[in-house]
């Protein structure tokens, strides 16, 4: 099938069209600029395998074991996909069997995967069974999950792709990554991918051998006792009947701690991939140094004297982020200012809780009545002086003023109930200081819970209409009052733009 015209996919078809590597571009091939071989005459490349439209490698042998399968009369709408996979291939594998009308596809899994990946799983629509014993059993294991999936995949309406028996799965890299580099990259030298199921090396490897027995293939397998996503350490690699053994040519070996290191770099210079991308580029740095070393780096020089490598970049990093951290340390991290942030205010915000003084003042201040102080005592109080016509509060409407008590016991509106958390009216922002931030939230956060002996159910049922210096303190106030499910607001601005609006700002308050 011919690319589509300018990359639209269009019809009932679209979807199989926008998955199938005939139609689209080929992915792309980016030279690395920098690295340690550049005055050898090293070119070094990744073959971005995440511009798949399922993002990662295995949705490739996922839609050939698939349409093989539909060709061959062996799934159908009824059909669920079972795997033994808490990544790619089943991910690509449930995203297909929709594509392709089949019924769904369940996840064998190991019960050491992670929260986050179990989810991700779920995210995507897949039942998940879990299995104990080895993370990456062997496919001969009996009590492993890929036996199981091999023998549930014989019942009645489901369908064992089996990446790790099924040839279909290589023969998919004969069929497209193979052939797209030769195409990209007619004079490649080396040839360097991460050996899971071995269906990348096995297939694209074999073809690149065919177009130039020459080429180099530099398997790599994770190093012994170390776990990377995907590729596998020898011992198990050895397991596995495909033909890559008549194929790679190079073996190397890259740690947990190298790959993902590498795949952070390459992160961080713009090629946006996951640690078996890392393990990938390792491998053949590993082989390209030792070439090196022993004067063998001539012997892989195309005519024009070039030497011209080729990495597979597999997935996206986003699902490994927090194992980066865990695996790397802190000190491959830039650190978090204002760290202490993360702890303290903790509470959504609304523009709609900050109010104008306009606004409180003609829809909620009505009428001025009582005022509380702390210690509980009610006493009346009038603000001077006043025109005839006194603004009141509402008698479902709570006043908390949120100054020290000397400054509330200046001038306040009647009705307030004065919560003294230490500020005035010079206290810094706390939204531009973080001391301040968290001192005033914890406070507040303490004082407004519903266990509070003074504000637990007093302001339950209320519209809570919060005050304080500058407008600032008061929003925290609202965020956390709004939380709890109390109606509250906040004045913009501050208690002042009120006095200013009343006329009061030199008034002094008196007892009646």
């Amino acid at each position: 099938m011919p690319p589509v015209c300018n990359n639209v996919f269009s019809g009932k078809d679209a979807l199989l069209k926008f998955y199938d590597p005939d139609s689209s571009p080929l992915l792309p091939l980016v030279e690395i600029p920098i690295h340690p071989f550049e005055e050898d005459g090293v070119h070094i490349y990744a073959k971005m395998l995440t511009f798949l439209p399922a993002a990662n490698v295995k949705s490739l042998p996922a839609l050939n074991m698939l349409q093989k399968a539909k060709e061959e009369g062996r799934v159908d709408a009824s059909t669920n996909i079972v795997e033994y996979s808490s990544g790619s291939t089943i991910m690509s594998l449930a995203i297909l069997s929709k594509v392709m009308g089949l019924n769904g596809a369940i996840a064998y899994v190991s019960n050491k995967t992670t929260k986050n990946k179990l989810n991700l799983l779920r995210f995507f629509g897949l039942e998940t069974k879990l299995f104990a014993g080895p993370g990456q059993p062997s496919p001969q294991d009996s009590n492993g999950g890929i036996f199981r999936a091999a023998v549930d995949g014989q019942t009645n309406h489901n369908f064992n792709p089996s990446q790790y028996l099924n040839p279909n799965n290589y023969l998919a890299h004969q069929r497209w990554t193979g052939p797209q580099i030769a195409e990209q990259l007619p004079n490649i030298s080396a040839f360097a991918a991460g050996m899971g199921t071995t269906g990348t090396m096995t297939g694209t490897g074999s073809y690149l051998k065919q177009f130039n027995p020459e080429i180099v293939n530099v398997g790599v397998c994770t190093a012994p006792g170390d776990l990377v996503h995907g590729p596998r350490n020898l011992s198990l690699v050895g397991d596995i009947p495909f033909p890559w053994q008549d194929t790679v040519d190079v073996l190397e070996e890259a740690s947990t701690f190298e790959s993902f290191a590498a795949s952070l770099q390459l992160c961080r210079n713009g090629l946006l991939c996951g640690p078996s991308s890392g393990l990938a580029k390792v491998g053949l740095f590993k082989f390209l140094e030792k070439a090196k070393l022993e004067g063998r780096l001539d012997h892989l020089r195309a005519s024009d004297g070039s030497i011209n490598c080729v990495f597979t970049c597999c997935d996206l990093p986003y699902q490994y982020v927090d194992e980066y951290f865990q695996i790397l340390g802190e000190n491959y991290f830039p650190p978090v200012q204002e760290e202490a942030l993360l702890d303290v205010d903790c509470y959504p915000y609304q523009p709609e809780w900050e109010l104008s003084a306009e606004v409180i003042l003609s829809k909620i201040l009505i009428y001025i009545s009582s005022v509380k102080s702390l210690g509980g005592e009610t006493k009346r109080h009038r603000i001077g002086p006043m025109s005839s016509t006194e603004p009141r509060t509402r008698e479902d409407v709570l006043i908390l003023d949120i100054r020290n008590e000397v400054d509330f016991n200046k001038r306040h509106f009647p009705a307030a109930i004065c919560l003294d958390i230490g500020n005035n009216a010079e206290s810094p922002n706390p939204f531009l200081d973080t001391p301040t931030m968290v001192k005033q939230w914890r406070s507040l956060d303490q004082r407004l819970s519903p266990d509070n002996g003074i504000f637990g159910e007093e302001l339950d049922g209320k519209t809570v209409v919060v005050f304080c210096y500058d407008g600032n303190t008061s929003r925290i106030a609202t965020s956390i009052l709004q939380y709890r499910g109390v109606e509250a607001y906040s004045c913009a601005g501050g208690i002042g733009v009120c006095w200013e609006l009343l006329n009061l700002v030199d008034g002094r308050e008196h007892e009646d």
